[in-house]
This record gives C-alpha cells, sequence and structure tokens, in this order.
C-alpha cells in the first residue's frame, strides 16, 4: 500500500513540474522585442489638436485609415477670389507721340484661385493714316472691338498683387474704311489724277498670344503690362483690297504690338490663412482599448 501511494505522489509531482515548464515555454518570447521607429507611426489629432499615435495592427483596417484623413488643398486662394478692371492707354498715348490709330479700351477679369483668369475687353478704335511712299490715305471711323479669351498665372500660390501671366485672346470687330486722295499719275501736262473707294464694310476676327505683367503700386491701384503676338483668322473679303488698319489689332503688318493698363482690384472672398486641422477622431479611435497580448509584458 506505501509503494502505491509513493508511485502516486512521484507522478503527480512530476505532472505538476512538466506542466509549470509547457507554461513557462508558451510565454515566454523567442528572441528579443522589435524595436519601432516612432517616427513611421502614423500620426493623428484630436478635437483639442493634440497628436494621437495610431496602432495600425490594433485598429481595424475598415474603421478609420490614414488615407480616410482630408488633405490639405494645394489652392491658398478661393474659387472665386477677385474681380480687376482695367483702362488700356497704350493706344492713347502713343496717339499722342504720333501714332495714327487708336483710341480707348476698358477691360475686366475674373480671378479664379489666383490661377486662372477669365478675360473681357471692348474698345474703340479709329484711324487716319498716310504711309511714307504711298499714293493714298486710310481712313476709319471710331469702330468698335471686343476681345475674349483667359490667362494662367504662374505664381498663382505667391501675392496676388504680383503676377506673370501667359493666355490667349480672340477679338472680333466690325467697321467701315474708305482709301481717299489715291494718286493714278500725272498724266501728259504734269496733272495728277486723284480717285477714291468709298466706305467698305469688313469684319475680322483675330488670336492674341499674350504674357502680361502686373504689379501693385498703392492699395487697390495695379499697373500693368502686355506683350501681344497677334495675328488674323478671318475677315470679308474685299475687291478693292485689304483694309491697312484694324480696330482692335492695329496695322495688319505688324506681329506684335503691345499695351499698358491701369488697373482697380475688388477683392470678393478671403484667402485660407490658417493651417489645416483635421476633423476629430471617431469614438472608437478616440481611446482604443488594448488588448491582453498588448498589456502582457514577458518575465525575463
Amino acid at each position: 500500500m506505501r509503494g502505491l501511494l509513493s508511485v502516486a505522489a512521484i507522478v503527480m509531482v512530476v505532472a505538476i513540474a512538466t506542466s509549470v515548464m509547457n507554461a513557462q515555454r508558451r510565454i515566454t518570447p523567442v528572441g528579443a522585442p522589435e524595436q519601432i521607429d516612432p517616427s513611421k507611426i502614423p500620426h493623428l489629432y484630436d478635437s483639442l489638436g493634440n497628436v494621437v499615435t495610431v496602432d495600425t495592427a490594433a485598429v481595424p483596417t475598415d474603421t478609420v485609415t490614414v488615407d480616410s484623413v482630408p488633405k490639405e488643398s494645394k489652392m491658398i486662394y478661393p474659387l472665386i477670389y477677385e474681380v480687376t478692371a482695367g483702362v488700356d492707354i497704350w493706344n492713347p498715348f502713343m496717339r499722342i507721340i504720333g501714332q495714327d490709330y487708336g483710341l480707348a479700351s476698358v477691360w475686366g477679369e475674373l480671378n479664379m484661385h489666383n490661377r486662372y483668369f477669365p478675360y473681357f475687353e471692348f474698345g474703340m478704335d479709329n484711324a487716319s493714316a498716310s504711309p511714307e511712299e504711298s499714293n493714298f490715305t486710310f481712313k476709319s471711323p471710331a469702330s468698335p472691338f471686343f476681345k475674349i479669351g483667359a490667362s494662367y498665372n504662374v505664381f498663382y500660390n505667391s501675392n496676388p498683387g504680383y503676377q506673370l501671366k501667359f493666355g490667349l485672346r480672340y477679338g472680333i470687330t466690325r467697321f467701315n474704311y474708305r482709301y481717299e486722295g489715291i494718286t493714278i499719275d500725272e498724266g501728259y501736262w504734269n496733272q495728277p489724277a486723284y480717285t477714291s473707294i468709298s466706305d467698305q464694310t469688313s469684319t475680322a476676327g483675330y488670336l492674341e498670344v499674350v504674357a502680361a505683367v502686373k504689379v501693385k503700386i498703392y492699395r487697390n491701384f495695379s499697373m500693368g503690362w502686355t506683350l501681344k503676338l497677334h495675328t488674323i483668322l478671318h475677315e470679308t473679303p474685299n475687291q478693292y483690297g485689304e483694309p491697312m488698319i484694324i480696330p482692335g489689332y492695329g496695322n495688319r503688318k505688324n506681329l506684335f504690338t503691345g499695351g499698358f493698363s491701369l488697373m482697380y482690384t475688388f477683392g470678393i472672398n478671403e484667402p485660407k490663412t490658417k493651417e489645416f486641422q483635421p476633423e476629430a477622431l471617431p469614438a472608437s479611435m478616440s481611446a482604443p482599448t488594448p488588448t491582453p497580448e498588448q498589456t502582457y509584458q514577458p518575465e525575463r
């Protein structure tokens, strides 16, 4: 009997020791714990602006992900930001110093994101030109012209008071013109013969490729320069010849022309002045509940 009790006691001791050793092996990690680089852990913000570290291993991927956080817009200025009205005084000034055509024009453009600028222009031009070494005088009464187009500002995220823009414009005009004092010849008795071409009507359309600079001078007042490369797209055919000067275009032989404007800007919306702050985290993310595996610290 004593022998049986001794054997049972030995078996019990062996079983308890084996169970303890197996449990120890299950909870003892293999190797050193992995080192995590804090800079690679995604961060979010709570409603108070505090940084919250996101444990991507513990957060379900279908609840909140880093990609779901709104991103900051690349546009600093709002879609409808400003309206600018300008007066082009290039032709009036050139008329004063001897140019034989041109009156004046007014224009306006809408500032969209300080990047895109739809453009519209209205003006009046007339002409009275007698080219050197020619035998006629070209005249055109005051006639309207219209231009429509758009420009792109290279420095769209910079100060809107200083701009460098490139754009396209289409101009169209309908006008009357005539040629006077056309000398035919001097004849046998040195008495010149003259003729004229009475009023002709023409409709012309042209394209302008422009480069423009805007500089703020005081408050909402600015000035700007424009360089124009232009070409005639279409015009009414005429049996007596083409018009020498076209309203809004100038001399048809000139490939380049310029512009100088004084302008005033009307503000509509304010730019974004505050840095982007993500919205508050969902309740499920504000204080994630740790799992037993995360809280357990293995024995050393």
